[in-house]
């Protein structure tokens, strides 16, 4: 008979770790993302690993609900959960998530997502820039940098990197996102995105995507290009033109490599003119290889090319509806990861969208990504939510003011370490 408890013996034991695998499994979460996806992943990699209360299946689920949640704080998610475990201890395990595991579930959603679509034809991927914060710590200034200004210096901004995302058009479902330096040029990112395409894609980007190199490097891998012309090349009105290797080598890009590519590219100039009203741009020139003007008439390449601010879209539902515009962890392998669950989690209320549309016979762009991001958290919390998901009203060419309503409070803004601050204010008072 046990007559005392050591108290200070903290070792999980298994019925601790069994209880923690079934309040997040209570949470009606296993068809959403299931233990195989995760326990196989796992298997794949031959890391030895000892049993833990935040194992590796509870913490992706504790990480997919905290991310569902907004991001909401640890001792919140405490709360959500139903376990009782300590915020250093939730961040450590969270550092021990492999990111190979995280890629691999990323990957799976990717897979089930091609598998609900069902599509015929070649693949239109779009790829994109934009930037999030991050809390201000030496590791992440020296590996993302502060942005460039007057009170831009440590203890008054916040680090800020770009992110460089590519989205599958069919699913809506990102692919891939390669986080930089926030003053890093597009161009010396986005080869990294190219062992994603296969022959036969078509890739949509904008002007920064648009030169003799980027299209050069696609089209020896046999993927197609629709990007909005550069403005600093000046190309015939419209129909076919030649484009001719450049002389220097960028900076990115070795002089192998360089040379490796064709003397000259054809592509084929579309222009055509936006006539609807609220729109900044009212000319716009694209740039293509997809040359045959039968199979691919002016109209059906302007029809393509508007489909890129669709990526856009997902952005906005990234950092406002889900709140990733501002990043928590304090290390560059926790933003990795942060960054790579945040991924998980949108493509699994994609994955819901894709579901329901294809149960209700609706087109998946109508289906309320809001509101599906809500079904999700109920079923993560236990409650069964309402399948039936809201649809978004078809309202073709509708259009709001960029401007706000709400007054900013007036604060005057931080242009120095807030100790400092505090010290200056406090030897006024006390002169």
């Amino acid at each position: 008979m046990v007559l005392f408890e050591d108290t200070n013996d903290r070792r999980p034991r298994m019925a601790d770790t069994m209880s923690a695998l079934a309040r997040v499994r209570r949470t009606q979460a296993s068809d959403l993302l299931p233990d195989t996806a995760i326990v196989q992943s796992l298997g794949s990699m031959s890391a030895h690993r000892r049993e833990r209360l935040l194992g590796p299946v509870v913490m992706v689920r504790l990480f997919l609900m905290q991310i569902l949640f907004g991001n909401t704080s640890i001792t919140h998610l405490r709360q959500l959960s139903g376990i009782d475990f300590a915020p250093a201890s939730y961040c450590q395990a969270r550092l021990r998530l492999p990111l190979a595991l995280l890629r691999r579930l990323l990957h799976w959603t990717i897979t089930q997502a091609r598998q609900s679509t069902h599509q015929i034809g070649a693949r239109v991927m779009v790829v994109d820039c934009t930037s999030f914060s991050m809390p201000d710590t030496p590791g992440l200034r020296r590996q993302f940098g502060l942005p460039r200004g007057r009170a831009c210096k440590p203890g008054v901004s916040y680090p800020i990197a770009k992110v460089m995302a590519m989205l599958d058009l069919s699913s809506g479902c990102f692919v891939r996102l390669i986080p930089g330096e926030l003053y890093r040029h597009e161009a010396s990112g986005v080869i990294r995105l190219h062992r994603r395409l296969i022959p036969g894609d078509i890739l949509l980007g904008d002007r920064a995507f648009c030169s003799f190199v980027h299209v050069a490097l696609l089209t020896m891998r046999e993927v197609f290009v629709c990007f909005r012309l550069h403005q600093r090349r000046h190309s015939v009105r419209r129909g076919g033109e030649c484009w001719r290797r450049p002389a220097s080598c960028p900076k990115w890009m070795n002089r192998r490599q360089f040379d490796a590519l064709p003397a000259s590219i054809q592509l084929r100039i579309v222009r055509y003119t936006i006539g609807r009203n609220g729109y900044r741009t009212k000319q716009v020139a694209i740039a293509t290889t997809l040359t045959d003007e039968q199979r691919w008439p002016d109209a059906k390449i302007a029809e393509l090319y508007g489909h890129r601010w669709n990526i856009e879209t997902c952005f906005d539902h990234l950092k406002t509806t889900m709140k990733m515009s501002v990043l928590k962890c304090q290390t560059t392998g926790g933003i990795m990861r942060e960054l790579l669950m945040y991924l998980i989690a949108y493509n699994l209320i994609r994955l819901t969208m894709l579901a329901s549309a294809l149960a209700e016979q609706h087109n998946v762009d109508r289906v309320s990504f809001i509101d599906a991001m809500r079904y999700l958290t109920m079923r993560l919390i236990g409650l069964m939510g309402v399948a039936t998901l809201r649809l978004n009203p078809h309202r073709p060419g509708r259009r709001q003011p960029r401007v706000i309503r709400r007054r900013i409070k007036e604060y005057d803004l931080l242009i120095e370490p807030r100790p400092l601050r505090i010290a200056r204010e406090n030897a006024g008072s006390n002169a």
